[in-house]
Protein backbone atom coordinates (compact mmCIF):
# COMPACT_ATOMS: atom_id res chain seq x y z
CA UNK A 1 0.00 0.00 0.00
CA UNK A 2 1.36 3.42 -0.94
CA UNK A 3 -0.52 5.39 1.72
CA UNK A 4 -0.78 4.44 5.37
CA UNK A 5 -4.46 5.41 5.60
CA UNK A 6 -7.58 4.65 3.57
CA UNK A 7 -8.06 7.39 0.97
CA UNK A 8 -11.79 6.74 0.57
CA UNK A 9 -12.56 7.26 4.25
CA UNK A 10 -14.36 10.43 5.39
CA UNK A 11 -11.47 11.24 7.73
CA UNK A 12 -8.15 10.01 9.11
CA UNK A 13 -6.69 10.64 12.56
CA UNK A 14 -2.97 10.44 13.11
CA UNK A 15 -0.49 11.66 15.68
CA UNK A 16 2.04 14.43 15.21
CA UNK A 17 4.25 14.44 18.26
CA UNK A 18 1.90 14.67 21.24
CA UNK A 19 -0.94 16.15 19.15
CA UNK A 20 -3.62 14.53 17.02
CA UNK A 21 -4.39 15.67 13.50
CA UNK A 22 -7.93 15.09 12.30
CA UNK A 23 -7.65 15.14 8.50
CA UNK A 24 -10.79 15.36 6.41
CA UNK A 25 -11.94 16.83 3.11
CA UNK A 26 -14.04 19.41 4.90
CA UNK A 27 -17.52 18.77 3.53
CA UNK A 28 -18.68 17.07 6.76
CA UNK A 29 -16.51 18.83 9.34
CA UNK A 30 -14.74 22.16 9.04
CA UNK A 31 -13.54 25.23 10.88
CA UNK A 32 -17.08 26.36 11.75
CA UNK A 33 -18.36 22.86 12.57
CA UNK A 34 -15.38 20.86 13.91
CA UNK A 35 -15.55 17.27 15.10
CA UNK A 36 -15.02 16.53 18.77
CA UNK A 37 -11.41 17.54 19.39
CA UNK A 38 -9.17 17.75 22.44
CA UNK A 39 -7.26 20.84 23.44
CA UNK A 40 -4.24 21.23 21.17
CA UNK A 41 -5.58 19.02 18.37
CA UNK A 42 -5.39 20.10 14.75
CA UNK A 43 -8.20 20.07 12.21
CA UNK A 44 -6.82 19.73 8.68
CA UNK A 45 -9.19 20.10 5.75
CA UNK A 46 -9.14 21.63 2.30
CA UNK A 47 -12.75 21.91 1.14
CA UNK A 48 -12.67 25.71 0.77
CA UNK A 49 -9.42 25.82 -1.27
CA UNK A 50 -8.32 28.78 0.88
CA UNK A 51 -5.03 28.34 2.80
CA UNK A 52 -5.38 29.00 6.50
CA UNK A 53 -3.67 28.59 9.84
CA UNK A 54 -6.04 29.74 12.55
CA UNK A 55 -5.77 29.25 16.30
CA UNK A 56 -9.06 28.60 18.06
CA UNK A 57 -9.56 28.21 21.81
CA UNK A 58 -9.57 24.40 21.59
CA UNK A 59 -7.90 23.52 18.28
CA UNK A 60 -5.82 24.79 15.39
CA UNK A 61 -7.35 24.88 11.92
CA UNK A 62 -5.15 24.21 8.89
CA UNK A 63 -6.19 24.35 5.26
CA UNK A 64 -3.53 23.54 2.63
CA UNK A 65 -5.19 25.64 -0.08
CA UNK A 66 -5.17 24.29 -3.63
CA UNK A 67 -2.65 23.60 -6.37
CA UNK A 68 -5.31 23.63 -9.09
CA UNK A 69 -8.26 25.83 -8.07
CA UNK A 70 -7.20 28.35 -5.42
CA UNK A 71 -9.98 30.57 -4.06
CA UNK A 72 -10.13 34.15 -2.72
CA UNK A 73 -7.02 35.22 -4.67
CA UNK A 74 -4.86 32.76 -2.73
CA UNK A 75 -1.58 31.35 -3.99
CA UNK A 76 -1.52 28.15 -6.01
CA UNK A 77 0.29 25.99 -3.55
CA UNK A 78 0.43 23.26 -0.97
CA UNK A 79 1.11 22.66 2.70
CA UNK A 80 4.12 20.72 3.91
CA UNK A 81 4.02 19.04 7.32
CA UNK A 82 7.47 18.30 8.65
CA UNK A 83 8.69 16.87 11.94
CA UNK A 84 8.53 20.13 13.87
CA UNK A 85 6.75 22.70 11.74
CA UNK A 86 4.27 23.28 8.96
CA UNK A 87 4.60 25.65 6.02
CA UNK A 88 2.69 26.64 2.93
CA UNK A 89 4.61 26.83 -0.34
CA UNK A 90 3.80 28.12 -3.80
CA UNK A 91 4.32 25.90 -6.83
CA UNK A 92 7.91 27.14 -7.15
CA UNK A 93 8.62 25.86 -3.64
CA UNK A 94 8.90 29.29 -2.00
CA UNK A 95 7.50 29.46 1.55
CA UNK A 96 4.82 32.13 1.79
CA UNK A 97 3.23 31.19 5.13
CA UNK A 98 4.55 29.22 8.09
CA UNK A 99 3.49 28.15 11.55
CA UNK A 100 5.82 27.81 14.49
CA UNK A 101 3.59 25.08 15.93
CA UNK A 102 5.91 22.31 16.98
CA UNK A 103 5.08 18.66 17.26
CA UNK A 104 7.12 16.58 19.69
CA UNK A 105 6.58 17.52 23.33
CA UNK A 106 7.80 21.01 22.62
CA UNK A 107 7.56 23.85 25.07
CA UNK A 108 8.46 26.39 22.41
CA UNK A 109 6.39 29.40 21.38
CA UNK A 110 2.77 28.99 20.40
CA UNK A 111 1.85 28.84 16.73
CA UNK A 112 1.94 31.94 14.63
CA UNK A 113 0.91 32.41 11.05
CA UNK A 114 2.38 34.89 8.65
CA UNK A 115 0.43 35.78 5.53
CA UNK A 116 1.98 36.94 2.31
Amino acid sequence: MVLEFPILADYAVFSWGNRLIYATHGHLFGEQNPPRLRSGDILLCGHTHVPRCTEHALFTYWNPGSVSIPKEDSVRGYMLLEKEAVCWKDLDGAVWMASGRTAPDSEGPAASAHGR
